[in-house]
């Protein structure tokens, strides 16, 4: 099972949905047994929904490029393409 540092490491990829299914079932498993982990992840959901809510069309346009590039930057640590 995951510690709860690898849940808090992990846990904007399982927002974005990108975990990939062995990674997540890993994931959902603590969160099932671990309430502080639940809380966290569930408290990072409501503070980007939040986020989402009060950004302008401009800032959105800027976010999508700052995905992107975070998303190229992931793949490249994670050796893939």
């Amino acid at each position: 099972m995951l510690k709860c540092r690898e849940v808090a490491a992990r846990a904007s990829r399982l927002i974005d949905g990108e975990l990939g299914p062995w990674q997540r079932f890993r994931m959902e498993l603590h969160l099932a047994m671990c309430r502080r982990c639940r809380n966290f992840v569930e408290q990072m959901k409501r503070t980007r929904d939040l986020t989402r809510m009060t950004v302008s069309p401009e800032d959105q346009e800027m976010s999508a490029e700052i995905e992107a590039a975070l998303a190229q930057r992931r793949s490249r640590s994670t050796g893939r393409s």
